[in-house]
């Protein structure tokens, strides 16, 4: 698409990462292609931005239960009916869908890249282990993700947003809160100030379906808060979930570039992300909020993030199966093992205690620069000291 003007910026498609052979033929990379777009100011200043849902671990082939809206139809959390164990989930993140990102940001020349993604896994470990594969190529690049609870911590995520970008556009970023299917941070630099989205609209359904009217509404109105609620440049890049023509058609005209057929749901090819740039109201934020740093360049929303307000016990009373409560294993874990293994179905988990254990004996053989030799073992060897005496 062609550049689109709107006051003091424009947006243009750069086209994509990979073609649609690439992505979908299984195994597959995502049921989405990813993206990128390029921003330019009236200054002149740019940035390009990667949009890309890289697509959650993959969950189909149960049957919708009787009395339901879904009665007998075959289920799925993706477009390509792809069933996914979690060791071929966390292969395809780090064998495909990280050498993909980790390319377009060793290219970035003169120009300022940042990566918005969606559906990325919500477990602590693999959040850690992906920006560390990152990094032993590119050391600056930060990430930010969004929340891994629901509703108000009433519920884990199945996934969420995350935000990569270069040290050099952003040391210390903010978080302007807007709810789970956002993250927006505020990034301030040298040259240029701007708040930047990646979000992740729900799925109501398919176009021509009977709730698809849904979906168009609820992201025509989140554009509409967005256009009314902006103090500084905005640029949002996700996954609206309907088709962004659509949103044309309600919105009016926008600063919005997108990719034709970017994504696949059981052989339809959609339309359904886009980057969208706002220039702002020129006022100043009271929201902002700070971010809380994980480890080695990862931020958090907050503190709370691992466990919850009610903290470690609780969290596995109603998250860790109960058949591993008593088990030694577990207690030899850190908090962000902990973390991550609550975020794992209860059936999948006896497997991943053994997987988390066995990789704290071999960090013990040698030294990395990575942020899981210290994950599992030195916060569990404390709190199994104390839990004995």
């Amino acid at each position: 698409m062609g550049f689109h003007d709107f006051m003091t910026c424009r947006v243009s498609s750069l086209g994509t990462l990979l073609s649609a052979e690439e992505s979908f033929s299984l195994p597959p990379v995502s049921d989405h292609l990813p993206q990128a777009f390029r921003v330019v100011w009236e200054t002149g200043h740019a940035v390009e931005i990667l949009s890309w849902n890289v697509m959650a671990r993959g969950r189909a082939g149960a049957t919708g239960r009787a009395g339901t809206a879904l009665e007998g139809k075959r289920l799925t959390n993706n477009g390509l009916d792809c069933d996914e164990t979690p060791d071929s989930y966390k292969q395809r993140l780090k064998e495909r869908v990280l050498p993909v990102l980790q390319r377009w940001l060793e290219q970035s020349g003169t120009c300022q890249r940042v990566a918005c993604l969606q559906e990325f896994p919500v477990q602590p470990l693999l959040q850690q282990e992906f920006l560390s594969d990152l990094r032993s190529k590119i050391p600056c690049l930060q990430m930010a993700v969004g929340s891994a609870w629901e509703a108000g911590f009433a519920q884990l995520a199945t996934h969420t947003n995350a935000v990569v970008w270069d040290s050099s556009l952003c040391e210390r970023p903010s978080q302007v809160p807007r709810g789970p299917e956002v993250l927006q941070l505020a990034l301030k630099s040298t040259k240029h100030t701007f708040d930047l989205m990646s979000f992740h609209l729900p799925f109501k359904d398919s176009p021509g379906g009977a709730r698809y009217s849904e979906g168009v509404k609820a992201a025509t109105s989140f554009l509409r808060t967005l256009s009314r609620d902006t103090p500084r440049p905005l640029i949002a890049a996700g996954d609206f979930n309907v088709q962004v023509n659509d949103l044309e058609k309600a919105f009016g005209a926008t600063a919005m570039a997108t990719q034709h057929d970017s994504a696949v749901f059981r052989g339809q090819r959609l339309s359904v992300d886009a980057c969208v740039a706002l220039p702002g109201l020129e006022e100043p934020s009271t929201s902002l909020m700070p971010l809380v740093e994980d480890s080695g360049g990862l931020w958090r929303p907050s503190e709370l993030e691992l466990f919850g307000p009610e903290g470690r016990d609780a969290f596995i009373e109603k998250y860790v199966a109960k058949n591993l409560h008593d088990d030694p294993r577990l207690w030899r874990l850190s908090d962000t093992a902990v973390a991550s293994l609550g975020c794992w179905p209860f059936a999948e988990q006896p497997r991943e205690v053994a997987r988390l254990l066995h990789g704290t004996r071999s960090q013990k053989k040698r030294k990395l620069d990575n942020p899981l030799l210290t994950a599992y073992a030195s916060e569990s060897e404390e709190d199994s000291t104390e839990d004995s005496q």
